[in-house]
């Protein structure tokens, strides 16, 4: 009987050895798995909803996600793509508890946001619910709507899961990028119209006249309108246009892409009435109408003038077509011509001298390059004002066949200039102005670029300058009467 016992007894070890052997080759339970089996690309639709929140975010054509609810709006697909991100990819550190008695040390009584994703193939995933973070580390407390154990995901997830409609929605104001737009047309309320149009020879305004664009201030213009962000949803559902200066703006711009019907516009009004804000409403033409505000600066580098738009080369000419060249003012007086294929001659105080090329082409590529950074008549009403009764110099450029191509007049002016703080000096400022005869607009200048040409048109003057006599050196000048001998040839018989 007792050797039964005995035996009975080994069996039960051997069983309970058994196990413990099979259960130590068995991997250990999975803590950092994910909690969906999906991938970003695959999510078509976020519902975030919570006390306060009901938001629908739907995935529209490629790369783009639409707002649904509780407006109709663009979202940001940045941050929505970082929400999707957060989702696909939601990993669990552990399980908390798997069948908590009390819900409420975990914050997920009422949890702060549920967040439920459908998929492309119209799957319904679990809702994830979001309750409070951990005392140590920040990490968040989780379940889902179809089970009972409370989770813990990283910190990450609580910011994603937690944004709000502000968060989400897109504050891009033009869809186009700047390479895009192919024609703009500013309003103004006075019903004037500046228009720009893009061809492959570049940018021209068309109203309120034909005139070439200035490539680099147009350029600054799409930049500033491509990159215009909003700062602020004043009113969702405007019925009062009026309040905001929306009636009648005083600003209106008209995008235009490749085709007719690609077209995005915007008005702008007043400033926003509230102390120490600097803010302007503006409201889209199409799509959202959501009256919004953007900075005022904003605006200020967009509403640009037929000044601030027009090309500010003060005379443009084709360098291959100019034959003879006249300079007059200052310090140089000279004819500068062609003598032929890549020479030059120049003429000055009644001598005549091959000009060096690389200078000659250099004075034409100065006054080809001349460019005003700004407008300041236009047309010039008193030319004693700009030094042009007496220009520093002025350069007439005619052809082959002796044909005027136009005239340039460069000045400098000194001017005083005074300081707001009171113990500061004032300073003296030199300031370049240029008027030719292709308009009656007078361009301002660096000085500098009149200072060059003065020192390019010296140095070609240099050329026809008279050269000095060789003098004899000291104690050896030849007597009265003495007549210099004659030079030795270069060989003779007898030397060789």
């Amino acid at each position: 009987m007792q050797l039964r016992k005995t035996f009975f007894a080994l069996a039960i070890l051997v069983i309970v050895g058994g196990l413990a052997y099979y259960s130590s080759l068995q991997p250990a339970p999975e803590k950092g798995h994910k909690l969906f089996a999906i991938a970003a690309s695959d999510i078509a639709q976020i519902e975030m909803r919570g006390p306060g929140r009901d938001l629908v975010i739907q995935r529209g054509a490629p790369g783009l996600w639409q707002i649904v609810k509780p407006v109709r709006a663009d979202a940001d697909n940045t941050t929505v793509d970082a929400i999707a991100d957060a989702l696909a990819n939601l990993e669990i550190i552990e399980t908390v508890d798997d069948h908590p008695a009390d819900l409420a040390p975990f914050g997920l009584e009422n949890p702060a946001v549920t967040v439920t994703v459908t998929t492309r193939d119209k799957r319904v995933l679990p809702g994830v619910e979001l309750g409070g973070n951990t005392p140590i580390g920040g990490n968040s407390y989780i379940k889902t709507t179809t089970g009972p154990a409370v989770l813990l995901v990283a910190p990450g997830f609580a910011a994603q899961a937690s944004k709000s409609l502000i968060d989400v929605r897109s504050r891009v104001l033009f869809g186009f990028t700047a390479d895009q737009i192919k024609r703009v047309v500013i309003g103004h309320a006075d019903g004037s119209q500046m228009e720009l149009v893009h061809s492959f020879k570049g940018w021209t305004i068309t109203k309120p006249t034909n005139y070439p664009a200035d490539p680099a201030a147009v350029r600054k213009l799409l930049d500033a309108l491509a990159t215009m962000r909003i700062a602020d949803f004043a009113d969702e559902h405007p019925t009062d246009l009026g309040s905001y200066g929306l009636e009648k703006p005083s600003l209106t711009i008209e995008l235009y892409g490749a085709k007719v019907t690609d077209k995005e516009s915007l008005a702008i009004g007043i400033k926003q009435p509230v102390a120490g804000s600097d803010a302007v409403f503006v409201r889209r033409g199409e799509g959202d109408r959501t009256v919004c505000t953007v900075a005022s600066y904003i605006v200020s580098v967009v509403s640009k003038s037929f000044d601030d738009l027009r090309d500010k080369t003060v005379m443009r000419f084709n360098p291959d077509a100019v034959a003879r060249v006249t300079l007059i003012g200052g310090p140089v007086s000279l004819v500068l011509e062609r003598a032929g294929k890549d020479q030059w001659q120049v003429r000055s105080q009644g001598r005549v001298a091959a000009a060096e090329t690389t200078v000659a082409e250099s004075l034409l590529t100065q006054l080809q390059g001349l460019k005003g950074t700004r407008i300041v008549e236009d047309p010039m009403t008193d030319p004693k004002r700009y030094g042009m009764v007496n220009p520093n110099l002025t350069a007439t450029l005619a052809d082959a066949s002796g044909k005027d191509l136009g005239t340039i007049n460069l000045s400098i002016i000194e001017m005083t200039v005074g300081s707001q703080d009171p113990s500061q000096k004032p300073t003296r400022q030199d300031t370049g102005y240029a008027t030719s005869t292709a308009d009656q607009a007078v361009y301002e200048i660096p000085a500098d670029l009149v200072t060059d040409l003065e020192g390019t048109a010296s140095r070609l003057k240099q050329d026809a300058a008279p050269q000095p006599s060789p003098t004899a050196a000291p104690g050896k000048t030849p007597s009265a009467g003495a007549m210099p001998a004659p030079p030795a040839p270069a060989s003779s018989p007898a030397a060789s």
